[in-house]
């Protein structure tokens, strides 16, 4: 696959691409339904504050852009849409963001596509608000093989995984939702956020086919606190995790839920994993039962293991 295909595979913004509004401040898009005249995206660069966490995207939304805020009904929650008008610049990481000329971001893009990922460069390289100390954002089409060839960039040496100072150094910056030393268990599974050449690396692989039966309109929507345990983990964004019920408070769910989340923490979460989550259950019309973890409290969470 070429570049251009690559392209041609990606025709219209995807996750992780980037917009530049009229105002300069700079927003990522997420997730997979868009619609309303605009994009669902979050803030990351505002007056020049780079954001990091979903929290603090959150409170700037809520600042400076509430009338970008629209409930829809395919996700079933309030999200920002940036309308189209609003955008002067798309970055796109199967376009712009395989053209960078920085020699860092050069390197690690010939040894992605020389193991045969198809990778473009996102976050601060391609909205240009890197630093000395930015990691690198990596997003590739998830194309058969495509995580065990990542694997074999770990076992030839090309990639390495991140040491314990780097990892605390990671959770510091970006932990919310999950207790810290329980965050720094779970990424030590991690193949998606490793190390090349001593600079931490970030890696998603975009598929939106797995969440389309899972989206709305939701036929139903009830509260409810779950215990469950993790049977089918997925590397993928957005991340579909197939869950057993083992405790819940109320009888009208299944057995089997499927947790979907937007954020790289819950991607590779092991296979065994119990997790205590308070948040809505939503019924989709494919008959499947579906909890977001992004909008839901996790009470605790428990590697397979680890102790308590």
């Amino acid at each position: 696959m070429s570049e251009l295909s690559l392209s041609e595979a990606l025709p219209n913004p995807v996750e992780g691409d980037l917009l530049e509004l009229r105002d300069g401040s700079i927003w990522v898009v997420k997730g997979c339904w868009h619609g309303y005249g605009g994009l669902v995206a979050l803030p990351r660069v505002v007056l020049g504050r780079k954001l990091k966490r979903f929290s603090e995207a959150h409170e700037v939304t809520l600042r400076y852009y509430r009338h970008f805020i629209r409930y829809v009904d395919m996700i079933g929650r309030e999200v920002p849409i940036v309308p189209h008008h609003e955008v002067s610049r798309v970055l796109r990481w199967g376009v712009e963001g395989v053209r960078l000329q920085h020699p860092l971001v050069c390197s690690i893009l010939e040894e992605l596509w020389g193991a045969g990922l198809k990778c473009g460069i996102a976050g601060s390289y391609l909205g240009g608000y890197y630093s000395r100390l930015s990691d690198i954002d990596v997003h590739c089409l998830d194309l058969p093989g495509s995580y065990g060839r990542l694997r074999g960039l770990y076992e030839s040496g090309v990639l390495e995984r991140m040491s314990s100072d780097k990892l605390w150094e990671e959770v510091y910056e970006v932990s919310e939702a999950v207790d810290l030393a329980k965050h720094v268990q779970l990424m030590s599974y991690k193949l998606l956020q490793g190390v090349y050449r001593g600079v931490r690396l970030t890696i998603r692989f975009v598929n939106c086919d797995r969440i389309r039966p899972l989206l709305g309109p939701y036929i139903d929507v009830r509260p409810a606190e779950l215990l469950l345990e993790v049977r089918v983990s997925d590397y993928r964004t957005p991340t579909v995790v197939e869950a057993e019920v083992v405790r819940s408070s109320t009888t009208r769910v299944p057995s089997t839920l499927y947790l979907v989340s937007h954020r790289l923490r819950f991607a590779e979460i092991p296979e065994g994993t119990l997790l205590y989550i308070e948040g809505p259950v939503r019924l989709a019309p494919s008959g499947l039962h579906v909890v977001n973890i992004d909008e839901s409290s996790i009470r605790w969470l428990l590697p397979p293991g680890c102790g308590g």
